[in-house]
């Protein structure tokens, strides 16, 4: 069984994000701790996590006619699940909010408000921030909330990503963002910023995929999208919504790549001299040259005394390998008329 991958915080971000909270709380008096009225708290519609459920679903239920019932419903199972613990622990790690008016947007902990309704709080714990935190600190704050969420989709995740990379541009100006930047921005490993990077560059048809949900795997998306071929694209993508592994998905590139290149290497040339004589190739892999000679006795029945070569053969010996080959071509010569 594969591990599932956790996505951390790079030490950057950490200190980043302290030194962001340390300055508003002991400078400009803009963040304070302080136990809050759910009733004075609103969802952020700009939040990348993208809920389906909502306040008035957890409040007066899901109506039967939702278009997305089904889907709301399994995310107010998860929801109930956390109640249950809030009941039991309380929230142990407060909620992430700005004032707005004279009620307060959620900044970070969406899923945590919505459970603590359920459990029948009245109250949460909160860091308020009085103005809404700018774009870059924003989005790394709910990025630092989302990526503890095994539920969260990955479009959900590419649209947070693209978002910190936005924001990162606006206030560092045009730079180019690399595999390396991106590591050192929000803590992932090298090889998870390039396939972050190369799945927000995919072809139309890979994202559509993932937008609708059927595609739901980073690296399985990374390889698809690196894909020229339209049509091979299109073969892996529907073996990708099939099921297939990740390692089955690499097998089927690579023969479509295989018969390409065959397909390149029988072109007829119209240049150069008239072929007279077929290349057999070369091989060090004995078993690939003892699997032909075998096929071609078992289906040729070839009767000839020369055929002993074969079976006093020292299969280790590519010298002998290579003459049983050479011999093998003989005995077809005289056999096949043409």
């Amino acid at each position: 069984m594969s591990k599932k991958k956790r996505f951390g915080i790079s030490e950057a971000l950490t200190r980043g994000l302290s030194e962001t909270i340390h300055v508003v709380e002991h400078h400009s008096g803009l963040f304070r701790n302080v136990v809050l009225p759910l009733s004075r708290i609103e969802l952020d519609p700009d939040n990348p996590r993208k809920l389906a459920i909502d306040l008035i679903d957890v409040k007066q239920g899901i109506r039967p006619d939702d278009p997305k019932h089904q889907y709301k419903q399994e995310e107010l199972e998860r929801l109930k699940e956390l109640a249950h613990t809030i009941q039991s622990n309380g929230v142990i790690n407060p909620v992430v909010v700005y004032k707005r008016g004279e009620l307060y947007r959620v900044v970070a902990g969406e899923r945590r408000c919505l459970a603590a309704i359920l459990a029948g709080k009245q109250e949460i714990d909160a860091r308020i921030f009085n103005e809404k935190p700018k774009g870059f600190e924003l989005k790394l704050i709910q990025w630092t909330e989302n990526t503890a969420r095994e539920d969260l989709t990955l479009d959900e995740r590419l649209g947070n990503v693209r978002e910190i990379i936005r924001e990162y541009q606006n206030q560092k100006g045009p730079v180019e963002v690399n595999a390396s930047l991106l590591k050192e921005i929000i803590g992932l490993s090298l090889s998870q910023a390039s396939y972050y990077l190369a799945v927000l560059n995919a072809p139309e048809d890979v994202q559509f995929q993932i937008q609708n949900g059927n595609i739901r795997n980073l690296d399985k998306a990374a390889l698809i999208a690196g894909i020229e071929s339209p049509e091979v694209r299109k073969q892996a993508i529907i073996a990708c919504m099939n099921g297939s592994t990740i390692k089955e998905l690499r097998s089927m590139i690579n023969q479509q790549k295989m018969l390409k290149k065959v397909k390149v290497t029988l072109h007829t040339s119209s240049r150069g001299r008239n072929t007279t004589k077929i290349n057999m190739g070369a091989t060090d892999n004995i078993v690939v040259i003892k699997t032909i000679i075998d096929c071609v006795l078992t289906h040729m029945q070839l009767d000839h005394p020369s055929t002993n070569i074969f079976s006093q053969t020292n299969w280790k010996d590519l010298r002998q390998v290579t003459r049983a080959f050479r011999k093998l071509i003989e005995l077809l010569e005289l056999e096949v008329v043409v």
